[in-house]
């Protein structure tokens, strides 16, 4: 199966899966406190598959996977019986209504803690953060931090996995001082201190350890040609899949790492290669191009494709819980999750990080793709972080989304009278712009970075 039809199954569904869990959120809340629901849909447009259920509500699978809703009797959307007045959304008291609201969001927690639960228990599975290389002039370097060590703390919290550390730096992101790294180099564990103000985080998906200038350890790859990408040298100087690449320049090819090391700083610059080819030896000449890499670095491309390398189990640590202890793990997980979610939204309000780091449903369906074709514990990791994202776009104080309407229902609570509809229309229309916009900006990052 193609790379592209992966990532649209994936996508579909990560959106189904997701989504469902949103609006059964505010279905089963409002069923349980008396209102009656409409239509309970996953996706938009025509309806592809529709039931009821013996309380006349409507189950509808549509066309477009990008969404859902839960539709509730109010007479603010069309005339109310007179036996079901009860019944309907807008005649429950403001608590009713700001916990059907709530639900929403809070089972995308719930969806996230669960399958977090499930991973800890079973065990979930990452590699020890061994730096590979650290870069010339940078943070890492200035700090003291060399290739082999292991990063076992990072603003105090202990750190068992690569996954772990990145979650500490996410919570650093946008900050100008001086971040705590604790390493244990030959038995002994030293203390680096990482000068953030010079942390550049640049590109539409900046990648974190590389900005201070540390990259992780990788199996060393065997120069053997997966694929070539259309279009590019490789491809237009004869190199086939199946080639092993053996000679760069005068230089021997041993791992692909030796390879990139030269093509990576030859923008431009012809490469004489030397592969083997059913045995025999065979000569092309390439010259990369300069190419913008997802971190905004500027290297040299030549459009080929290598299979990677599974780290050695001596490179991996499994963390597994019992029941209890892996719920408040989880728990705590989310929770992290949460808060650095809505801390990198504050620093993207004030302009610590850039827009270009917004990413949208092209961006997700690949990421999805990538993650369900590496294992299934990583596509279920995707799942809960797009979960709790979803959970906390859904809260912010945007009318039209499950935030705005918690905004409108404090000041009715504080009021002790709703707002006027016409401050909620304008409030509403303002919402949708506001939204549009970063819809926009988002598709906008994903074509982007498909070039």
């Amino acid at each position: 199966m193609s790379s592209i039809l992966i990532s649209i199954l994936a996508f579909i569904i990560a959106i189904g899966v997701l989504v469902t869990f949103h609006e059964f959120g505010h279905f089963w809340v409002a069923r349980r406190l008396g209102v009656k629901v409409l239509r309970f849909s996953v996706g938009f447009g025509k309806p592809l598959i529709r039931w009821r259920d013996k309380q006349q509500t409507e189950y509808v699978i549509a066309a477009i996977p990008l969404g859902g809703y839960v539709k509730m009797l109010d007479e603010r959307e069309g005339e109310v019986a007179q036996s079901e007045l009860a019944y309907a959304f807008n005649r429950k008291s403001v608590w009713a209504r700001f916990a059907i609201v709530l639900a929403g969001p809070v089972f995308n927690f719930l969806f996230a803690i669960v399958v977090y639960w499930g991973l800890f228990m079973f065990g979930i599975a990452g590699a020890i953060p061994i730096i590979g290389e650290i870069k010339q002039n940078s943070i890492a370097q200035h700090a003291g931090l060399l290739s082999g060590d292991e990063i076992v703390k990072v603003n105090h919290q202990v750190t068992n996995t690569w996954q772990q550390v990145i979650k500490q730096l996410m919570r650093r992101i946008g900050d100008n001082d001086k971040l705590e790294i604790e390493a244990k180099r030959e038995g002994t564990v030293t203390t680096h201190f990482l000068d953030l103000s010079h942390w550049q985080l640049k590109g539409d998906k900046p990648d974190l350890l590389h900005g201070l200038g540390i990259i992780p350890y990788e199996a060393p790859i065997f120069p053997l040609v997966q694929d070539v990408v259309d279009g590019e040298a490789a491809m237009r100087a004869g190199i086939l899949p199946g080639d092993i690449i053996v000679n760069v320049s005068g230089k021997s090819i041993n791992s692909w790492k030796d390879f990139t090391d030269i093509s990576l700083n030859s923008i431009d610059k012809p490469l004489q290669i030397t592969v083997t080819r059913d045995g025999k030896l065979q000569h092309f000449t390439i010259t990369p191009r300069a190419k913008e890499t997802a971190n905004g670095e500027i290297s040299g491309y030549v459009g080929l494709v290598v299979k990677t390398e599974k780290l050695p189990d001596n490179m991996i640590r499994k963390e597994k819980l019992s029941l209890i202890p892996a719920l408040m793990a989880a728990i705590q997980k989310t929770q992290e999750y949460i808060t650095i979610s809505f801390k990198i939204i504050g620093k993207m309000l004030v302009g610590d990080i850039g827009m270009q780091t917004l990413s949208g449903p092209i961006t997700i369906a690949q990421s999805a793709g990538a993650t369900l074709v590496v294992g299934l514990q990583y596509y279920l990791s995707f799942l809960a972080l797009i979960s709790i994202s979803l959970g906390v776009l859904n809260l912010l104080p945007i009318p039209i989304l499950d935030g705005g309407h918690l905004l409108f229902y404090l000041f009715e609570i504080i009021l002790r009278k709703p707002l006027s509809e016409r401050m909620q229309l304008v409030g509403t229309k303002i919402g949708f712009l506001f939204l549009v916009f970063l819809m926009l900006i988002a598709f906008y990052n994903d074509i982007l970075r498909l070039k």
